[in-house]
């Protein structure tokens, strides 16, 4: 039998989507409406929001969604954003990379955007995880109305997409070879995932 002990470590967040801790211990909490919270290292919320955060569209399942803290933090000062953008008739998903200060992110850049655009606030993914040669990963939805997208391999709906931390394409990706396939793509055919790490091995 197990044992679990609840610790209420933080309050007065309004939907957290993802926690990604610095390594002074501080964590960065996104809530899902398009704020970025600051946590210090005993638990206590910064009271104001951490400004420079790119334009989110929040609505339903769509917002502000996952940070992502890289191995070379240290040196570069950069992390990653995943969000909705766009409007309901017109939304994406991206990637922003920007440089953490304890005011506020600067030289904040859209990196990656998915294409093709769609309408409605359902199945965005947004998962990040980074893998061992410093590659990113982002999750796809299917958009929830195009499902049977996430087998065609011209766009991005349903898919896992792998890019460098500049936003270029990585040459080994497995179809960075024909014109009618999007380069991006590292894995198809999947509904909405919101979840994702690295195993071990």
């Amino acid at each position: 039998s197990h044992s679990y002990k609840i610790e209420t470590v933080a309050e007065g967040l309004r939907n957290p989507w993802s926690i990604a801790f610095l390594p002074d211990g501080r964590a960065l909490v996104t809530e899902r409406e398009g704020r970025l919270r600051l946590l210090q290292a005993d638990g206590k919320l910064q009271a104001a929001a951490l400004s420079g955060v790119p334009a989110v569209y929040s609505s339903g399942q769509a917002g502000l969604f996952d940070v992502l803290v890289p191995s070379n933090f240290a040196q570069t000062q950069q992390i990653f954003l995943s969000y909705a953008c766009g409007s309901r008739s017109t939304n994406f998903t991206c990637i922003a990379r920007a440089k953490f200060t304890d005011q506020g992110l600067q030289d904040v850049k859209e990196i990656f955007r998915s294409q093709v655009e769609k309408s409605g606030n359902a199945h965005f993914g947004g998962r990040m995880v980074q893998l061992p040669d410093s590659t990113l990963v982002l999750t796809l939805g299917d958009g929830f109305d195009y499902r049977e997208q996430a087998q065609n391999l011209g766009n991005h709906f349903g898919k896992l997409i792998r890019i460098n931390t500049d936003g270029t394409i990585p040459k080994d990706n497995p179809f960075n070879i024909r014109k009618d396939q999007k380069p991006e793509i590292y894995s198809y055919g999947h509904r909405n995932p919101q979840g994702a790490t690295l195993a071990p091995d």
